[in-house]
């Protein structure tokens, strides 16, 4: 007789059979690319194990899981940990996490609880810290209880103030970054020091640099977005020096810029994150002539929103640098005063020379799906084409978008 039990655990090797098989799909097309080279590698089998178990392997340090960058990756780093971001991509983890959630659900965090039903053995004795950006994010705890996953360890919250420009804002969130020092220090049971947060701040800083490099290399043609997103991809899955010396690897091998670039269009990417092996988009991108020269995802640019100039090396006023650079110069659309994103777009113009604007929204990502409306009417009376396409982790609607951007180019040929 076959129980529930059974059937559960049968479920759940065909959900991992699929996310494996879909997985290695995507990372035979990216090896049999024109374009590929022995340096990708590395980040190919950083993002053919996205695993926190594997990360703590690679960097030899504890992993703490996020769901958002909101907290300083560089407290975490100075604590002695390894920030981990838990972002899933994979159509058949999100297929696997239907009952007991509401049907609208954001795809990302959807295949975020069907990866966790997958690794159910590692949930435990990892430390969560999660800030309270989107209400989905704000309801993973109950999501997961509803979904049947074990407890899991207590969360560290971050209440994230949605005001940015309110002193009494500012005050909160060093507040809360202080209440942050205070849980990695009893976690570790170590003292965050001077010289530890100093010289974590520097290691982000040329990482920041490396991405950096990165991005003028994009624009230019030498380094396609398929392989930049893959790159910051991977950012979460090694110790962040081991990133970086091989993000500098890469790009002092890039070859010239490849045939036929200045051929396409070129464009701006906003909206909701692009996470592996979701890279549907991207591809569509490349086959209808479009070239992704700038974006504001947090899953790519937005890793590093401004490289973190220190005055004062106290920890008190490192710290609150930090603060700073990590509450005001965040771009997610969940703060109520969020003019600087559509002026961030604006003034990534003159430099990158793009045409348009694509905004991409995951269904059920509703803060995204609302600004696109605000950003689509200020984008074009400043004379930017734009398009806004609503997707999820499905490839059914691949060939309706396909022709959407192929008419999306012919506008954009005709400005």
């Amino acid at each position: 007789m076959i129980t529930t039990q059974d059937r559960r655990f049968r479920l759940l090797q065909r959900a991992a059979q699929k996310c494996a098989a879909e997985s290695g799909n995507l990372l035979d097309t990216l090896r049999g690319r024109e374009d590929y080279q022995p340096e990708f590698e590395y980040f190919l089998d950083l993002i053919k194990e996205p695993t926190a178990a594997a990360t703590e392997r690679r960097s030899g340090r504890t992993a703490i899981r996020l769901l958002c960058i909101q907290a300083p990756l560089e407290l975490i780093h100075a604590a002695g940990f390894q920030p981990f971001r838990v972002f899933s991509g994979s159509h058949a983890a999100s297929a696997l996490a239907t009952q007991g959630i509401p049907a609208l659900v954001c795809p990302l965090l959807r295949a975020v609880l069907g990866e966790m039903a997958l690794d159910k053995a590692n949930l435990s004795g990892h430390p969560w810290i999660l800030p309270t950006t989107c209400d989905w994010v704000v309801k993973l705890p109950e999501m997961s209880a509803l979904t049947g996953l074990p407890s899991l360890p207590e969360f560290h919250w971050m209440e994230l103030p949605r005001l940015k420009n309110d002193g009494n804002s500012r005050k909160r969130w060093m507040d809360e970054i202080w209440r942050l020092k205070d849980f990695l220090e009893k976690t570790s049971r170590h003292a965050v020091t001077r010289t530890a947060l100093l010289a974590s701040i520097e290691a982000y800083g040329r990482a920041a640099d490396a991405f950096q490099k990165l991005k003028t290399s994009r624009a230019s043609g030498r380094l396609s977005p398929v392989w930049f997103l893959l790159v910051g991809n991977a950012f979460f899955l090694d110790a962040v020096e081991n990133w970086t010396e091989q993000v500098n690897r890469l790009e002092k091998a890039l070859f010239a810029p490849r045939v036929g670039q200045n051929r396409h269009a070129r464009i701006f990417l906003a909206g909701s994150p692009l996470v592996f092996p979701n890279f549907k988009l991207p591809f569509l991108f490349e086959e209808a002539g479009l070239w992704v020269v700038a974006d504001d995802l947090c899953s790519s640019e937005r890793l590093f929103p401004g490289k973190t100039f220190i005055a004062d090396t106290s920890v008190f006023g490192m710290l609150s640098t930090l603060a700073g650079r990590y509450h005001q110069g965040c771009l997610c659309p969940i703060f109520a005063d969020n003019d600087r994103r559509i002026n961030n777009i604006l003034g990534r113009r003159p430099e990158a020379d793009f045409r348009g604007v694509v905004f991409e929204v995951l269904k059920g990502c509703h803060p995204y799906d609302l600004e696109s409306f605000t950003l689509e009417k200020g984008l074009k009376a400043q004379d930017l084409k734009f398009i806004r396409l609503e997707t999820d982790y499905s490839p059914e609607d691949t060939r309706n978008l396909l022709t959407r951007l192929e008419a999306y180019r012919a506008t954009l040929e005709e400005a």
